[in-house]
């Protein structure tokens, strides 16, 4: 069988199943509910809803989330970003977040050079990741994750759907093209719809619900490189939402030792924002 590394680097993607038990998932259900209602006191809480979604969301990463950083640190989580990156020395940098609800669809990619094959993100491997924890299944319930296989080394490909359970731990490239918030035919479930125009406007009467309200933990970590300095130089830092985001991000003594203590490399970008 392949290695994981060796599926990460074929597909851009991959699917760990039954990392997480169901009463774990239920645990981390009830967290993220609870911080939303911290999060809401702070006022940092907002809701976005365009082109058939309605999701909240908070400022601040996850690592800032008193309730949340230790699913973010999870060894589990950092083994499989290990796994396909091929490396120990991970960075992390502030972009994670947690939203509840159904958010945007629309097949994308990530990473700086979206579609411009023949920038800097193509010329070397890339070493950026992005982690999904969906707290709900998705195997035959719309919400879920749709990729297209091969695309971080290609311009288009076809699409799968991921059809991860509640418990699973998806892992991409930020250059793989991927849609979220997949709508899923009633009677025919395994019909994709890639055009998120076409999707949005399916009557509900013609979707098949998702199993609970969607809830979802996105984390990115990378091997210290020439993409990890180009991607907070052109992105991070050049975004007025990322930007809010991260200054909106404190962390407590406690998240930066456990981060410390687990090996990873935490960049602050704004620590002038810092907690004393």
């Amino acid at each position: 069988m392949n290695s994981i590394r060796e599926q990460f680097q074929s597909d851009g993607y991959f699917l760990q199943r039954a990392v997480f038990s169901a009463e774990e998932i239920a645990h981390f259900r009830d967290l993220v509910y609870r911080q939303y209602e911290v999060d809401a006191r702070r006022k940092l809480t907002y809701t976005l809803s365009a082109q058939g979604s309605h999701a909240r969301y908070a400022k601040g990463d996850l690592l800032s989330k008193e309730l949340l950083y230790p699913i973010l640190l999870d060894e589990r989580v950092l083994r499989l970003a290990q796994e396909a990156l091929g490396s120990t020395d991970l960075t992390y940098f502030g972009d994670s977040s947690y939203q509840i609800g159904t958010g945007l669809r629309g097949f994308h990619r990530d990473s700086l050079d979206r579609t411009n094959l023949d920038g800097e993100d193509w010329k070397s491997p890339y070493t950026l990741v992005r982690l999904g924890i969906y707290l709900q299944s998705h195997r035959l319930h719309s919400g879920g994750l749709k990729v297209k296989p091969g695309t971080h080394q290609k311009a288009d490909g076809p699409s799968v759907f991921v059809n991860n359970d509640a418990g699973d731990l998806v892992i991409w490239s930020l250059m793989l093209l991927h849609s979220g918030n997949a709508v899923r035919i009633k009677g025919l479930p395994n019909l994709r719809i890639d055009s998120s125009s076409i999707e949005n406007r399916i009557p509900s009467f013609l979707k098949r619900e998702e199993e609970k309200e969607r809830i979802s933990l996105f984390m990115t970590f990378a091997v210290p490189s020439r993409h990890l300095d180009r991607y907070i130089d052109e992105y991070e830092l050049k975004r007025s939402d990322t930007i809010e985001h991260l200054k909106s991000s404190r962390y407590s003594t406690e998240a930066m030792n456990a981060a410390r203590d687990k090996g990873v490399t935490v960049k602050v970008l704004f620590p002038e924002n810092q907690l004393a």
